[in-house]
């Protein structure tokens, strides 16, 4: 009988914990997705049989039992957390896994998600993959073995019919066995310190290459992948592109941080519609004009450039000109299809130009040495804005901008933020580096899901209750002592917060919630006898929670001065602590008996 009465124990458990998960997450899944990042209270993912889920997220997820059984999720992602392996996976319908970042994953069995498709398995260090099993190699699309350690690619010659392949951060390894693989349409190979390509010459189905970071690599075999639509050989050392005459199929071309001087073999290239020269030593660009079908244009440090020939390029959608010394760009104004333009790190420019600019819809001008912004009012369809790092104290020119999605004014002079409560659909907003903004109207703002405060010289943080939707938070470098006015929420966010002398004791702070509760409520409920007796035994209670508070500050004045260890504060907060819990649950249980009294009295 014992066994059974255990089983039923642990099924009542179970269940009891499925019920509390499943009223936590339930309203956090959006289009079927649901994200779990960093939650402490996560054991195990029966619960989620509850939910008709496409795609599910766990990032940060330690100790959790991985096993699930569901017919509706498609996706599944699992990084920075403790699988070992997928045993415990029942996802008849799973196409897509990605169990990147888990150092202990050890097992390359996956025969039994037979409807995978995509697999990632990136930085892991693996050196072997001769054990990869899947029920159906050939059955699969797409393979991602970033950063690890594999010397032998001869196992992927099984997956004939393998369209994507991502086989960046390795070190001089021979892709030779790729030569097999016909039907590839995309490959990473950056980083990868290769010396030729030979090994692609047949494999002309190939429409997307990364080469970056090859810097002694010979490009000369590409002149035979004439169906190239995106090629990336920025860092490869190159001089001459003359190579490229061949691809009149490219679409996107990125041949920056090399010492390239001439660029008239773009003139060939007629559907390029992206084109990046930062960090080269091209000097005329007027070959550019000829390229009609031309969207973007990437300048970063390029300081011999004549900019005169952009004049006539109308027809611009994106255009980042970033770091180059411009100081005039009335020409700038001509763009009116212009939707992202990054005009960033160049001091004094003048942005008056920009507000003709009414399609935009992303702007950065970060670093430019700018006091006022107003005259970005008219830009009514941004979604995007990033004026970080300048000196902008009023940000009331916001309040025409009410489809911003992001919002950077990190590292400015702001103190009043009022403006933003009206913003609905802002997701991501940093403030970081703004000292003694008030952070009041961040209540208003539920629909964020990442916030950045650090370094605004904050005391506390209960503005960030109602914030249900957050999803990553950092309140590095300000002087928060008490972390609790969040807590609720820890199952979802992700919070960065160096820097604090934050106490995240969960059963400190389970008792001071219930603590800060009862002593405004309790009172009212009590005879005058037992209202005496309790608010002597209250007042202790504050008298050792201000001790602690007390010991807090000093231990932070001290770290700072560097006048006591850091070992010795510690020590002394804890036995504080210990104290001060031992003595607040006995004075809870007088609370509960008292009031157990007054019913029995009733």
């Amino acid at each position: 009988m014992e066994p059974m009465n255990i089983t039923q124990e642990q099924l009542a458990k179970q269940a009891e914990y499925n019920a509390i998960m499943v009223k936590k997450f339930k309203d956090r899944i959006r289009n079927g997705v649901l994200k779990i990042i960093n939650s402490a209270k996560l054991t195990n993912l029966e619960f989620l049989q509850e939910f008709q889920i496409h795609k599910l997220e766990l990032i940060q997820c330690q100790n959790v039992i991985y096993k699930l059984k569901s017919s509706t999720i498609k996706e599944l992602i699992i990084q920075h957390s403790d699988l070992r392996n997928i045993d415990g996976f029942e996802l008849e319908n799973l196409e897509i896994l990605d169990v990147s970042y888990n150092a202990q994953l050890n097992d390359l069995n996956f025969e039994k998600l037979q409807s995978l498709k995509r697999l990632e398995i990136g930085w892991i260090n693996w050196q072997d993959i001769s054990n990869l099993k899947l029920v159906q190699p050939t059955r699969m699309l797409n393979i991602n073995i970033r950063n690890n350690q594999i010397g032998d690619l001869t196992p992927l010659q099984n997956f004939v019919n393998l369209e994507e392949l991502d086989i960046s951060g390795y070190d001089n390894i021979n892709i030779n066995p790729l030569q097999q693989l016909k039907q590839l349409r995309k490959i990473n190979l950056c980083l990868s310190h290769l010396t030729h390509i030979k090994a692609l010459e047949l494999l002309t189905n190939i429409v997307d290459l990364d080469l970056f970071g090859n810097i002694d690599v010979d490009l000369s075999s590409l002149q035979y992948l004439v169906n190239l639509k995106k090629l990336n050989i920025s860092r490869t050392n190159s001089k001459n592109i003359d190579v490229l005459q061949s691809l009149n199929k490219l679409e996107e071309l990125d041949i920056s941080c090399n010492a390239i001087t001439d660029i008239n073999v773009l003139q060939y290239l007629v559907n390029l519609t992206s084109i990046n020269l930062s960090d080269t030593k091209v000097s005329n660009i007027e070959i550019l004009q000829q390229l009609k079908q031309l969207k973007e244009i990437i300048f970063y440090k390029n300081p011999d450039i004549d900019f005169q020939p952009l004049q006539l390029m109308v027809q611009l959608q994106r255009l980042t000109m970033f770091s180059i010394n411009l100081c005039n760009a009335s020409y700038i104004s001509r763009f009116i299809n212009l939707k992202q333009l990054n005009l960033s790190n160049n001091q004094n420019i003048d942005i008056t130009p920009l507000q003709y600019l009414t399609n935009l819809i992303s702007l950065q001008i970060s670093s430019c040495n700018i006091r006022d912004i107003s005259t970005l009012s008219p830009l009514v369809n941004l979604e995007r804005l990033t004026v970080s790092s300048n000196q902008i104290s009023d940000i009331g020119f916001l309040k025409h901008l009410v489809k911003l999605e992001y919002l950077d004014v990190s590292n400015n002079n702001i103190k009043d933020i009022s403006i933003l409560k009206q913003f609905k659909y802002l997701k991501t907003l940093c403030l970081s580096n703004n000292l003694g903004v008030d952070i009041t109207p961040l209540q208003h703002l539920t629909q964020l899901t990442e916030l950045s405060l650090n370094k605004c010289d904050l005391h506390e943080i209960s503005a960030l209750r109602p914030l249900v939707n957050l999803e990553h938070l950092d309140i590095s470098k300000n002087h928060i002592i008490y972390f609790y006015p969040i807590r609720d929420t820890d199952s979802k966010i992700y919070i960065v917060n160096y820097g604090n002398f934050i106490d995240e004791s969960s059963d400190f702070f389970d008792f001071f919630d219930f603590y800060i509760q009862y002593k405004t409520e309790l009172f009212s409920t009590l005879p005058n006898e037992q209202q005496k007796l309790l608010a002597r035994k209250m007042k202790a209670v504050d008298v050792t929670n201000q001790q602690i508070l007390d010991i807090q500050k000093e231990r932070k004045n001290s770290i700072r001065k560097k006048q006591v260890s850091e070992n010795i504060l510690v020590s002394l907060l804890q036995k504080q602590q210990d104290i001060f819990l031992s003595f607040t649950k006995h004075i809870a249980a007088q609370l509960f008996s008292c009031l157990n009294g007054l019913d029995e009295q009733q």
